[in-house]
C-alpha cells in the first residue's frame, strides 16, 4: 500500500504496525498521510517554536 505524503508529495509505504492498525479498523488510511521524514521535520519545528513563546507579561 503506497500513500502520497500531504507535505512533500512523495509516495511512501506505512510501516507494518500502521498497516495492521488500518486492516483491523483502528485507524483509517486517510489519517496516514505524512511520511516519516516530513513528520520528523514537523515535530522538530513544533519543538523549536515552543521555546520561543513566553508567558511573561509583555507590559513589564
Amino acid at each position: 500500500m503506497n500513500v502520497k505524503c500531504k507535505i512533500c508529495g512523495e509516495y511512501f509505504c506505512p510501516c507494518d504496525d500502521t498497516l495492521d492498525l488500518i486492516a483491523e479498523g483502528y485507524i483509517s488510511s486517510d489519517s496516514v498521510n505524512t511520511c516519516d521524514n516530513c513528520w520528523d521535520h514537523l515535530q522538530l519545528f513544533e519543538f523549536d517554536n515552543s521555546e520561543s513563546f513566553s508567558d511573561a507579561d509583555p507590559g513589564l
